[in-house]
């Protein structure tokens, strides 16, 4: 874990960009080592208490295809998803940090469908298309 979480610090550089300080990468490993640290991703951000407000938007890049007979569509879209999890809030860095799609299979995310759709696909490309954008709220 301690490997990934290092490797994922190293990925952060970009949101280090904002700031001229080249000490903020061992600011953003701290950060990171921090948060992960006993973070149980099984759990949703409050659980036990009210249920968790999931905030979303949809850019609809191109429609591919359009069949009248078959009654359906292709899209291609952008989908983002953003909700506040009170164990990632930090104060440390005054800081977005933008971190890679490995921090994801590491965070609660929400389970996310598309209520009667037909068949649905995430493009297949050799590095998983998702990214986390961290606010210091935790949001």
């Amino acid at each position: 874990l301690s490997g990934i979480v290092s490797a994922l610090a190293a990925l952060c550089v970009a949101c280090c960009a904002q700031s001229p300080s080249t000490g903020n990468i061992s600011v953003v490993k701290e950060i990171v080592d921090k948060l992960l640290k006993g973070y149980d991703v099984r759990l949703r951000p409050d659980f036990g208490g009210n249920p968790v407000t999931v905030g979303m938007s949809i850019h609809i890049s191109s429609i591919d295809q359009i069949s009248e007979v078959n009654m359906d569509y292709t899209i291609t879209m952008y989908f983002q998803q953003s909700w506040r999890d009170k164990r990632l809030a930090y104060n440390d860095l005054p800081l977005n940090l933008t971190l890679d799609n490995r921090v994801a299979d590491q965070l609660w995310l929400p389970d996310t469908y598309f209520l009667n759709d037909k068949k649905s696909f995430l493009h297949g490309v050799t590095v998983k298309n998702r990214m986390i954008r961290l606010h210091p709220d935790g949001t």
